[in-house]
């Protein structure tokens, strides 16, 4: 497979030049953007980020540490001397468990926003020479892969939407 990367001025170039691959049937790996655009995310398609996910089941796992371990320590020492009280407190646990909790969430986040980051520098990787050459901090970058005898194909058609410049590796 070819990748071929093109640099846009506007939104509405980039927009069109999405389009376009779209219904010529190739295949769109991602798009960098000056600022956030719901807009061009949507054409292009990207999926739902996992972050949340991720970090709902560290909070689950780290709230269920939180309440199991504190009862597997009593159960090894059932002799503690406690003045009376009972030696499975959950009120007590609670705490623990909270604490546990928000502290798996936000590891589970941080480890899955890494990851993510890490997954998006590999995609875009083509498009780092080419956005350091030619672009601006205020312009649009698409990278479309395709079969290699489709490559000219797609570096034209990119041209023919607006592309201020078009590289083909």
């Amino acid at each position: 497979m070819r990748r071929v990367a093109a640099v846009f001025q506007t939104r509405e170039a980039v927009l069109g030049a999405i389009d376009a691959a779209r219904t010529r049937g190739l295949m769109i790996v991602t798009a960098l953007l000056p600022a956030y655009d719901a807009a061009v995310i949507d054409a292009v398609g990207v999926p739902p980020a996992w972050c949340g996910r991720v970090a709902l089941i560290g909070g689950i796992a780290g709230s269920a540490a939180g309440l199991l371990f504190p009862a597997w320590a009593v159960a090894q020492w059932p002799r503690v001397i406690v003045g009376g009280k009972p030696l499975l407190s959950w009120p007590t646990f609670l705490v623990i468990a909270f604490e546990l909790m928000l502290l798996g969430a936000a590891l589970g986040a941080v480890a899955a926003f890494l990851a993510g980051a890490w997954r998006g520098r590999r995609a875009a990787r083509p498009l780092s020479d080419l956005v350091r050459s030619s672009a601006s901090d205020a312009s649009f970058a698409l990278l479309i892969e395709c079969p290699p005898d489709r490559a000219r194909e797609a570096a034209e058609l990119m041209d023919s939407q607006g592309a201020v410049t078009c590289r083909v590796g």
